[in-house]
């Protein structure tokens, strides 16, 4: 929909424009509403596709205040790049994929969501969300006009569109972005310790039974690699008879709801044999209740096993004892170990008798303290019952429990020790695991975003994290021992009270609750409540936990309201508009009064039926398929419609239809909302009509207007041109003649040289010895270097003059004033005749460089065309190339991109290529030309001028060939040079004349002639 301001200027309806403008006026204020209630940043950017570079500019039309709070910047920084563009605050690593997103939902015409870096006023990296959609049209721009910011474009239906635009809106997702990182670290955390732990772990859904997750200790218990097991059940991997055991057992730990231990389980692997394992297997439910997971950890005990049944043997050889027992002397000397000992110890009967134990048994890692105990218990004569660490034979530190007693004889003389030491190594390793997996789960409890709550049976607090007294607004000390109910308000305990005693029942539960904080202020969140019980199956408390939901009640009590202006909206929409709705098939399912009165149809006679009833006619089918095409992809259509009435009688609606989306994101639903406008599309057809015949005349006058300028300019040039050639022909003319007698003399005056030297020759031939005056003559005129530096002298005046001909040749090839008509020329002697004059340009200067020229002349035939007028082309072009590289000599700005025609080099240079083009690449543009050299039909010749000077910027670039333009200083161009050459390529030879240049990359002009031209 385009609302155009046409209406509100029609001089004979004052009372339609005081309407339009009441309902634009209350139309703003709702969406500022809207925007000012987002959760977000609304913008609208306008683009443009002249970019130099090839790339999509976006300016800001329109930003919403929102962006401050999470950009740090005012939205005034970015309406049309103020002070700052919007994508100079994107993350460099984001920039270019944002673009690439943008670019390509554009060219596919859906809308685009991206997650993406900005850098904040503060240097802070945030996270935000955006989505948008590309809009096309040409809306009137009106500043600070949020209404038409956000209605007054249409979707793009046509890569026709004229101009596009961007809406969208800028959410700040940098806690949820966190929160997602810190629930990924811990997942892999977790995952690392669940791989690496030594014992099996293995979980099922519960469903099917099929395995979802396989440890690597699992791999190497049973054999199977998780590639295996992953999706598979246990008939897939184990004997029939052995997978319905496993199968049956899993459906008892989900009928049960408890965690089943199994301390001796024999299973029979196809990979290892038989294997006793111990098995634990918890099962896991939903917040309904329902069974979702199996957890299995399994350890396979069969060496142990094996260890315990020989041990078991050797005590009931060893007085049926399974502790090492040694006794020793008075002394201390060991007198005696049985079989135990000797297998924990590794030491024999032979080995150690005689010795102390603490000599062999005792090492660097046990403790001293506890030596010195012992000592003193023994030297006191008193019993000692101690942990200390001993070492094997072979250097292996192990565990025991040690308690030694005195022996006494009858009389009461000490007689020797004895001593029990029972292997605590296992125990040991047990415990020392337990300590660390308890502080393993204490720092997960403590680093946990969730709140953990624990209660005995009176409601007491036993437990709380630090997340817990948080969100409560206390310390753990303030909240240990207190009851529950004493963060509960009034209100709520009654129902707390019953949630207590379903805990005591055994019922676990989830559900929303509001507790009471420190400040007063509630926090509702949702409770995770499990009861515990002891060993006994008493009720010992209650296990909760907490996860905070404050901000999404906040949000729901926002939606209900944001819900009931909606209602209030759509009324007010009821009464100001031509509202009806469709289902996804076009079947009308509601019309308002107004409806109903404009078009004269009672509401029983649209209901089930499509808007054909009320088609004029007027629109071709075209038109509606456009329509359809749009709303089913999902898109708004805004356009204007010519409808009947039931009595005939026809009206324009201004039409805006609106899909509603599914879950799928499929239209199921058509809102349309309508104006009448009949009145002002009357008067918009008048007025075009009139518009119209003005533009015809103004068209007519301005090509009137641009041909006298032509002309004139043409004449101008030509009359300069005729000038320079006369005075050119007048200057060659007279240094002709001249030239031409000192030419013809030099080579009589070289004969008569000749003949002179053959006559001396002859002299002293015939006359050896001179007389003393020839002779002191001879020596006076240095006869002998005379005869040998006269010939060169000679033969220099004969080059001297041959070049002064060739430059008057060249003076009178560049002026053609014996060719007004067209002639078979040769192109290269036009470029070399123009260089000529332009040579001492070329040259080296105080100050400036040499300008290097590159000539790279292709096989050319003979050319129909005005030798002349092309070579003013010539020197027009290369002039201003000459022009361009004295400009970067004093400026410095050199073109240094890899796409310039001339690239990387270091030097100010200037390159002329010629080169055929043929019959089967005519068609090519010339900037493209390929050429092959076997075809044998050549229909034109090309020839390039390039420099490496700093190019020409995109805003010059489109005038270049403009009559009067110029970007030189006055004085120094009139801005006819590339005009006139245009006209001279183009309108007099049939021929084309490109630039192609970008700032950086230096200027190429490619002129294109016909070799058989017959204009």
């Amino acid at each position: 929909m385009q609302i155009s301001s046409q209406s509100s200027q029609l001089k004979n309806d004052d009372t339609d424009r005081e309407d339009g403008s009441s309902f634009l006026l209350s139309s703003e204020k709702l969406y500022q509403t809207l925007v000012a209630n987002i959760p977000g940043a609304v913008y609208r950017c306008s683009c443009d596709f002249d970019d130099p570079q090839g790339f999509v500019k976006w300016t800001i039309g329109f930003m919403s205040e929102a962006i401050q709070e999470i950009s740090g910047y005012p939205s005034s920084d970015f309406i049309n790049d103020r002070v700052r563009s919007f994508a100079s605050i994107i993350h460099p690593e984001d920039r270019s994929r944002v673009e690439e997103t943008v670019s390509k939902s554009i060219a596919a015409k859906w809308p685009y969501i991206l997650e993406y870096r900005i850098v904040r006023a503060d240097g802070r990296i945030c996270w935000v969300y955006e989505k948008g959609q590309a809009v096309g049209g040409q809306p009137e721009e009106r500043q600070g006009d949020l209404l038409s910011a956000v209605v007054s474009v249409s979707p793009i239906s046509s890569s026709q569109s004229e101009a596009i635009y961007l809406h969208g809106v800028i959410l700040d997702i940098t806690d949820r972005k966190q929160a997602q990182s810190d629930l990924r670290n811990t997942q892999e955390f977790l995952n690392a310790v669940l791989q690496n732990l030594p014992i099996s772990v293995f979980i099922k859904d519960a469903v099917d039974q099929r395995f979802i997750y396989w440890n690597h200790a699992s791999e190497e218990l049973l054999g199977y690699s998780s590639d295996q097991v992953i999706g598979n059940n246990a008939a897939d991997l184990f004997e029939p008879k052995q997978a319905n055991y496993f199968q049956a057992q899993d459906l008892e730990v989900f009928a049960t709801r408890k965690c089943v231990d199994t301390p001796e389980e024999t299973i029979q692997l196809p990979h290892r044999g038989k294997r006793i394992l111990h098995t634990k297997k918890v099962p896991l439910f939903d917040e309904l209740g329902a069974p979702k997971y199996l957890v299995g950890i399994a350890q396979d005990i069969t060496d142990r096993q094996r260890l315990e049944t020989e041990l078991s043997r050797l005590a009931l050889v060893a007085q049926k004892t399974q502790n090492g027992v040694f006794i020793t002397d008075a002394e201390g000397c060991i007198e005696w170990v049985n079989e135990a000992f000797t297998q924990i110890s590794g030491y024999s009967i032979a080995e150690i008798q005689g010795q102390k134990p603490g000599d062999v048994l005792q090492g660097v890692q046990t403790d001293p303290l506890t030596i010195a105990q012992m000592r003193s218990a023994l030297a006191t004569r008193q019993p000692f019952d101690q942990e200390i660490y001993n070492y094997t034979k072979d250097g292996k530190g192990y565990w025991v429990a040690l308690s030694i007693a005195p022996i006494y004889q009858k009389n009461g003389e000490l007689e020797g020790f004895i001593a029990v030491q029972t292997d605590i190594t296992d125990r040991k390793q047990t415990e020392a695991e337990l300590r660390e997996r308890e502080s393993y789960y204490r720092c997960i409890v403590e680093t946990a975003s969730e709140g953990v709550w624990m209660f005995d049976s009176e409601s007491k607090t036993t437990f709380a994290n630090s997340r817990m007294a948080e969100m409560l607004g206390y310390t753990v000390d303030k909240i240990l021992g207190r009851s529950l109910f004493e963060f509960i308000d009034g209100d709520s305990r009654e129902i707390a009270k019953s949630y207590v005693e379903r805990r005591r029942q055994g019922i676990r539960e989830r559900h929303d609750f509001k507790f009471t904080r420190s400040d007063g202020s509630h926090l509702w969140a949702i409770v995770s409540a499990t009861p515990m019980f002891d060993s006994e199956g008493e009720f010992s408390g209650v296990l909760r936990m907490i996860t905070d939901i404050s901000d999404r009640k906040q949000a729901e009590a926002e939606l209900r309201q944001t819900l009931q202006e909606l209602e209030f909206e759509k009324f007010a929409l009821d009464q100001s508009a031509i509202v009806s709705t469709t289902n996804q098939f076009g079947i009308i399912s509601y019309v308002n009064d107004q409806f109903c009165e404009i078009l004269k149809y009672d509401r029983a006679e649209l209901i089930g039926k499509t808007h054909k009833i009320v088609n004029s006619g007027y629109h071709a089918p075209e038109f509606f398929q456009q329509l359809w095409s749009t709303i089913t992809q999902g898109n708004v259509w805004r356009g204007e419609i010519k409808n009947q009435a039931k009595d005939g009688t026809f009206f324009w609606l201004d039409t805006t239809i609106v899909p509603f989306l599914n879950s799928q994101g499929e239209p199921h639903q058509y809102v349309a909302i309508r104006k009448d406008i009949t009145d002002r599309k009357q008067a918009e057809e008048t007025v075009r009509l009139s518009e119209s015949q003005l533009r015809t005349k103004n068209q007519e006058l301005a090509k009137a207007l641009r041909d006298v300028h032509k002309t004139q300019s043409m004449m101008v040039q030509n009359e300069k041109m005729v000038s320079l050639g006369q005075l050119v022909a007048g200057v060659a003319h007279e240094i002709n003649n001249p030239v031409s007698f000192i030419y013809g003399n030099v080579m009589h005056a070289d004969d008569y040289f000749q003949d002179l030297l053959k006559m001396l020759q002859l002299y002293q031939r015939e006359y050896p010895q001179p007389t003393a005056a020839i002779q002191a003559e001879i020596d006076e005129i240095d006869l002998n270097f005379m005869l040998k530096d006269l010939p060169k002298l000679l033969k220099s005046m004969k080059m001297g003059a041959e070049r002064i001909r060739q430059i008057v040749l060249s003076l009178k090839n560049f002026s053609r004033l014996d060719e007004a008509e067209q002639k078979q020329v040769d192109i290269h002697e036009g470029i070399d005749s123009t260089l000529l004059i332009l040579q001492h340009r070329l040259k080296e200067t105080a100050g400036h460089p040499k300008i290097v020229l590159l000539k790279e002349f292709g096989n050319l035939p003979r050319v129909q065309c005005y030798a002349g007028q092309l070579n003013q082309v010539f020197m027009n072009i290369i002039g201003n190339a000459i022009d361009a590289l004295e400009e970067a000599m004093e400026t410095g700005n050199w073109a240094n991109n890899e796409l310039s025609p001339i690239p990387y080099c270091p030097s100010p240079t200037l390159r002329i290529c010629t080169e055929v083009k043929y019959e089967e690449d005519a068609s090519i543009q010339t900037e493209n030309i390929v050429y092959n050299k076997s075809s044998e039909n050549p229909t034109h010749i090309v020839i390039r001028i390039a420099d490496n000077g700093p190019g020409i910027p995109a805003e010059v670039h489109q005038r270049l060939f403009d009559p009067f333009f110029t970007t030189k200083e006055p004085g120094k161009g009139t801005g006819l040079g590339l005009s006139i050459s245009y006209q001279i390529v183009v309108d007099k030879h049939g021929g084309q004349l490109h630039c192609n240049s970008a700032p950086g990359q230096g200027t190429e002009f490619a002129i294109e002639i016909p070799i058989g031209n017959s204009q």
